[in-house]
Parts: C-alpha cells; sequence; structure tokens
C-alpha cells in the first residue's frame, strides 16, 4: 500500500511541475509576440498621478478611446471590439471600430488594431487593457506634462506600454538629463 501513496505523490509533483512548464511557457509566448509587434505613438493625459496606497503610477487616459463618429460597429457596454488605428504622422489615431481583428494581410507598419471594451455607447467610448496605468520608480514624482505613450501591439490585438515620452525624452528621466 505504501508504492500506491508513493506513486500518487510522485503523479501530483508530476502535474504540478507540468502545469508550471506550460504557464511558464504561454507567458514568455505571448511576451515574445509583444516584443516583436508594431510600435505605436498613442496621445495621451495623465489622470491621477499618485495614488497613496498602491505607490507611484499614472492612470493615462487617451484620445483614441473616445471614438463618437469614428465609423463601425454598434457595441453594448461591456463587449469586446477592436478598435482600428492609422499612422497619422508622429500619433496613430482610431480610424474604425471592428467586432472582429484584421486579416493577416491588413496589419501593416501603417494600420493596427488594439483590442478594447466598451464603456460607453452614445458617444462611443473604449478602454484599452493594460494601457490604463503606467507604474514607475518610487520617488520619480508626478508628470511635468502629457506624455507620449510608446505601446507595442501585437498581431491578436493585445497592446502594452513600452515607456512613456516627453519632449523627446523617456520618463521618468534619469538625473543626467534633467
Amino acid at each position: 500500500m505504501d508504492w500506491v501513496n508513493q506513486h500518487r505523490r510522485r503523479s501530483i509533483f508530476t502535474l504540478i511541475i507540468a502545469l508550471q512548464v506550460i504557464l511558464v511557457m504561454s507567458l514568455a509566448v505571448r511576451e515574445e509576440r509583444l516584443q516583436r509587434g508594431i510600435e505605436i505613438v498613442l496621445q495621451s493625459h495623465p489622470v491621477d498621478p499618485r495614488d497613496p496606497i498602491r505607490g507611484d503610477f499614472v492612470i493615462l487616459e487617451y484620445q483614441a478611446e473616445h471614438l463618437d463618429g469614428i465609423p463601425g460597429v454598434e457595441s453594448p457596454v461591456g463587449q469586446w471590439v477592436y478598435v482600428v488605428l492609422s499612422n497619422h504622422g508622429r500619433y496613430w489615431e482610431p480610424v474604425e471600430v471592428r467586432s472582429s481583428n484584421l486579416e493577416g494581410d491588413a496589419w501593416s507598419d501603417k494600420r493596427v488594431a488594439i483590442r478594447a471594451l466598451v464603456v460607453n455607447e452614445s458617444p462611443l467610448e473604449v478602454e484599452y487593457p493594460h494601457l490604463g496605468e503606467y507604474f514607475v520608480p518610487q520617488g520619480t514624482g508626478v508628470l511635468p506634462k502629457s506624455p507620449d505613450v510608446h505601446v507595442s501591439v501585437s498581431d491578436d490585438g493585445t497592446a502594452r506600454i513600452k515607456y512613456l515620452e516627453i519632449d523627446g525624452l523617456r520618463w521618468p528621466f534619469d538625473k543626467a538629463e534633467s
């Protein structure tokens, strides 16, 4: 009977290790896709630069979240959509709202789609997951002005902030730059 318990423990241990390996591999694949993604720049303005409970971070709001007048599908609050952005000089701006992602050949360095959650129907407003908060090193202070946000967008519509930029410099500024 002791060998049965020992076999059961080994099986459970092997299962736990296998699940951890699968989790780490899936995270690595997602991060690798984001690193290979297209980098875009969004115009933003900070809403709340500091929270005393959670530490130093910036809540960002984007002009590309307000989609009134942008052609696309009617979407109820809580529905996921894809906001197609096009390169308009320095900044990327919304040009269409879709219920599905762009097809592979429609992706380019001039046109991408970000998955977004509808938060208001009229006027249409969305929220981009993972783009609303940016944590900064402790004690770096508040943003001196509205940052440009460099974002990496993978082909599945997932987006992540790479860094913030103010007046052509990465923020928070290095001590030598300020």
